[in-house]
């Protein structure tokens, strides 16, 4: 079968397609739709916190079709799905029950590859390391993006109102559509904005972003990092944070995940979101398998409107 692998750690325009053995395991599904994700560029750098082994499929996230499942489980063969394994760019992929789940009925492929990672890390920072109340306002960088516009979406099924920040007015657009009540277009985001907020979400960095957006906090307010699509990794003088009564919290919802519970719940509620209607991801361009390397460059120039799909049909 075919997959997208790394075999050195030089970039997107170095990954292949090659052909690789058939996946070994008890829950295999045949993947229709795959996302593309900040992490896996990180992963064609020999950036990311998890190192692999070369040469390594790509890929964390898909939908599909169960093709192979264990007697007496969870799914059975022909079940539409969606999951969260290493390996997803592939024709198929070996999956973990515990992070499958049922492809709601609303949804096709490509939404379902769109959900598992970047609302999963919506939730994560919006509701758990976030600890939005409802009417609280949130203000989300990068809104238009694949972590940001699942963020929007969250934030309000939650009950808050969402300020976007990005960076054209096409992404304006996009962001508006998703329900942002207020939009702010530019760099100078900070100048066009009326009032401190509560919270606000990151998943761009830079050290610029990052000071402004301290200072846009009301009391007691907290930032929630998320990533650092931008590239810069910000820092933070810790007086800032003592003498304006505000907060800094990293998220990531793979440590969280290590916990079956905070999984459990997480997966629970999203699913009850997407069957109800409350998110519906925000599907940008989808590209086919031969293109990997093309799609992984536009994320990294930030040139992505929603999520990024591989499409296997």
């Amino acid at each position: 079968m075919r997959a997208v692998q790394v075999v050195e750690e030089s970039g997107p325009e170095e990954v292949v397609l090659a052909d690789v053995p058939e996946p070994d395991g008890d829950l295999v599904v045949q993947v229709r739709a795959a996302g593309v994700s900040f992490p896996d560029l990180l992963m064609t750098q020999g950036k990311y916190q998890v190192r692999q082994q070369l040469p390594f499929t790509l890929g964390w996230e898909a939908a599909g079709d169960v093709v192979k499942a264990p007697p007496g489980g969870e799914f059975s063969v022909g079940d539409r799905v969606m999951t969260l394994t290493f390996g997803a760019h592939a024709e198929r992929v070996a999956a973990v029950a515990e992070t499958t789940f049922r492809l709601p009925d609303a949804l096709d492929y490509r939404q379902g590859a769109a959900l598992p990672l970047n609302y999963l890390t919506a939730l994560a920072a919006v509701q758990r390391r976030g600890a939005l109340r409802p009417g609280e306002t949130v203000l989300v960088h990068g809104a238009a993006g694949g972590v940001g516009s699942a963020c929007i979406q969250v934030a309000k099924a939650l009950g808050g109102q969402v300020i976007g920040c990005v960076s054209t007015d096409e992404k304006a657009r996009a962001a508006a559509d998703l329900g942002a009540d207020v939009v702010l277009v530019g760099e100078n985001w900070h100048a066009q904005l009326d009032t401190p907020v509560a919270m606000i979400v990151d998943p761009v960095g830079g050290e610029n972003r990052f000071r402004h957006s301290l200072r846009s906090l009301l009391p007691e307010g907290r930032i929630v990092v998320v990533g650092f699509a931008g590239g810069e990794i910000p820092t933070v003088s810790v007086n800032r944070l003592l003498m304006r009564n505000v907060d800094v919290r990293g998220c990531s919802f793979g440590v969280l995940a290590v916990d079956p519970a905070v999984r459990g719940e997480a997966l629970a509620l999203l699913e009850d979101l997407a069957g109800n209607g409350a998110i519906s991801p925000l599907i940008g361009t989808v590209y086919p398998l031969d293109d990997i390397g093309l799609a992984l460059s536009d994320l990294a120039a930030r040139r992505a409107v929603g999520k990024v799909i591989v499409d296997m049909n």
